[in-house]
């Protein structure tokens, strides 16, 4: 009889051991998987403001490129009202 309860005391710690295990394994998951959803949503936010910027400057170039276009589109139109001036006189 002593023999057998000191086997299922000893499975019994056997089992405790394995939970106490298998606990800081979950608790050390559930801490890393916080951790990822962290990082990834970090990474996420700073892809987002990356492309925000890119977007500014990519509509500022847009911008830019149509004020010079104008700009020789202006300079080009009085120079032929000049010369349809000078010709019907």
């Amino acid at each position: 009889m002593l023999k057998q309860l000191d086997a299922l005391e000893a499975d019994l710690h056997t089992g405790n051991a394995e939970v106490a295990a298998y606990s800081e394994l979950v608790r050390r998951h559930t801490r890393t998987e916080q951790m990822a959803c962290k990082v990834t949503d970090e990474h996420v936010a700073e892809i987002s403001r990356l492309q925000a910027v890119q977007e500014e400057a990519r509509m500022a170039r847009k911008r830019q490129d149509h004020v010079k276009k104008r700009k020789v589109v202006a300079f080009a139109h009085p120079r032929a009202a000049a010369r349809r001036a000078v010709a019907s006189n």
